[in-house]
């Protein structure tokens, strides 16, 4: 960090088919510089993998900072801290996961036959497909009627995503394992996980986290922590950092 107290810079990083600026209600809440980065067509052409994407961060963006990553941005910004570059002075995920589809050893995942549904879905019809998972994001959520609200400008601006690259990290989602990367993680990490998720199941007893890591799971929010539940998310960053970074003045 540049001195004692100040305010690190923010790289924020968006899920499948979506804006990164749909996390805004919650990123809003930092002090300091932001970066949103959505896996779009401009980043997805050059990035084949999640370890690609997490390299090609690293190198646009290797000063210090925070990396907090929703949903399948949880997995780059993990494959990014591995690196031990210095680059990720601590890990924040959202909704986020070590592993997305379940298997016989990780049961807390989506059904292998759901998500081979879903991707034929989207394979011949990736709009409709698209527009299925934002409103799975918000399905339970506690407080529907307002969430449906908070939504419907990010439906209306739709998807940066080509069907082409939507297909393709959507296998990213099938192939990926990180339990390895969760278990083994050095720096400190917070993950924020949704009573209400549909989408990601909460998987804390399923996975041991290293003492560096906490899970913390708010009530009421479903996988999208960007609309009613931004608030509370924030409360829990805020008192992560402060312990972590020991950024008091700020974090308050």
């Amino acid at each position: 960090m540049s001195s004692a107290g100040a305010c690190p810079r923010l790289l924020m990083i968006g899920g499948w088919g979506v804006r990164a600026e749909m996390l805004s209600a919650l990123y809003g809440f930092w002090p300091g510089e932001v970066v949103p980065v959505s896996l779009d067509d401009d980043l997805l052409s050059r990035c084949h993998t999640v370890c690609d994407v997490a390299d090609e961060l690293l190198s646009l963006y290797p000063e210090p900072s925070v990396w907090m990553g929703w949903s399948l941005g949880s997995q780059v910004v993990v494959e990014a801290a591995s690196r031990e570059t210095g680059s990720v002075a601590c890990v924040i995920t959202l909704g986020g996961f070590p592993k997305f589809v379940a298997d016989q050893t990780w049961p807390c995942g989506m059904a292998a036959s759901e998500f081979k549904a879903f991707a034929r879905g989207t394979a011949e019809n990736p709009q409709r497909y698209w527009l299925h998972f934002l409103l799975l994001m918000i399905n339970g959520v506690a407080d529907e009627k307002q969430e449906r609200q908070n939504l419907k400008f990010w439906l209306e601006k739709g998807t940066l995503v080509s069907h082409e690259h939507l297909c393709n990290s959507l296998a990213w989602l099938d192939a990926g394992d990180q339990r390895a990367l969760w278990r083994s993680l050095d720096l400190p990490a917070l993950h924020i996980l949704g009573d209400k998720d549909l989408v990601v199941r909460c998987w804390g007893d399923d996975l041991e986290l290293p003492a560096a890591s906490c899970l913390s799971v708010v009530d009421g929010m479903a996988h999208w922590p960007g609309g009613c539940s931004a608030a509370a998310c924030w409360g829990l960053i805020q008192s992560f950092l402060a312990v972590n970074l020991e950024l008091p003045t700020w974090a308050q």
